[in-house]
């Protein structure tokens, strides 16, 4: 029983890796017009993009690595290492820019919330 589960957590976790690649492609080629989770600067896009597309790319290689039997490596790595503070810091980053934005906007009504 165990086996049936890890092996559907392995496809469940490819088809987050690949999700995770859609999501990063679209925000990279359109880094103006995002998908709706991430919104800021450009550049905050593009970092989120080009994480999200690195972070999916290694989760799928390092789940069909798993399923076919072999040991973590490198991906985990880059998932460890690049990946996962490169999306981490361009969240933070799009979410203090938010409330910047927000906080600048009350100022310009002067004081008043809308």
């Amino acid at each position: 029983m165990t086996e049936v589960f890890n092996r559907a957590w392995d496809v469940l976790m490819v088809a987050v890796g690949l999700g995770c690649v859609w999501l990063g492609w679209r925000a990279a080629l359109k880094p103006r017009r995002p998908p709706e989770p991430i919104r800021g600067p450009v550049w905050v896009v593009l970092a989120w993009g080009l994480g999200y597309v690195l972070l999916g790319n290694s989760l799928t290689i390092e789940s069909v690595t798993l399923m076919a039997g072999g040991e973590p490596g490198r991906p985990a790595d880059v998932i460890r290492w690049i990946a996962g503070p490169l999306v981490t810091c361009s969240i933070l980053v799009a979410f203090l820019s938010l409330r910047w934005e927000r906080r600048r906007a009350r100022a310009m009504n002067g004081g008043r919330q809308a």
